[in-house]
């Protein structure tokens, strides 16, 4: 009676083991499906891989190339930003809300004492940087005259 009943509680107990692997199969499954379902693969870029790492830039060593071929080369010139253009690009950035210190586009009195400088003056002042402001104001691609322009449009603003 006793083999009997030890063999039932090994046939229970073995019952019991293949459910509670059964029923973790089935939650790693489960959770494997969920979360497949909330990864997307970017569809829209299907490079290569070759393509994808692919080198961005080159190095040559003096004499590889004709270096006077590439200064000869014709200079692209971009078109001129309006002194608007440049204002919303870069100098909005302090001059909207007056950070720093810096004169509040539209605000009177923030600009009455800068006036005083004239034109040239303030260009001066834009071009090397003062204070918190760095030299043409962080546009450093813009050109002298792309500077002078916004400054024109900025006190355009107070009149």
């Amino acid at each position: 009676m006793n083999d009997n009943k030890n063999s039932q509680d090994k046939l229970i107990h073995f019952k019991l083991s293949m459910v509670a692997i059964i029923a973790i199969v089935a939650i790693i499954f489960a959770t494997n499906s969920f979360f497949d379902s909330l990864i997307k693969v970017n569809p829209i870029y299907k490079g290569t891989v070759d393509e994808r790492i692919a080198q961005i830039g080159s190095v040559y060593l003096e004499g590889e190339i004709d270096i006077t071929a590439i200064a000869a080369a014709p200079k692209k010139s971009a078109k001129a930003r309006s002194g608007k253009e440049v204002y919303s690009s870069t100098c909005q950035t302090c001059h909207a809300i007056g950070v720093a210190g810096a004169p509040k586009y539209g605000n009177k009195a923030d600009w009455s004492a800068r006036t005083a400088q004239g034109l040239d003056g303030l260009l001066k002042v834009a071009l090397k940087g003062k204070g918190a402001m760095p030299a043409k104001g962080t546009c450093g691609d813009c050109s002298d005259d792309e500077i002078k322009d916004a400054i024109t449009y900025m006190l355009e603003s107070i009149k």
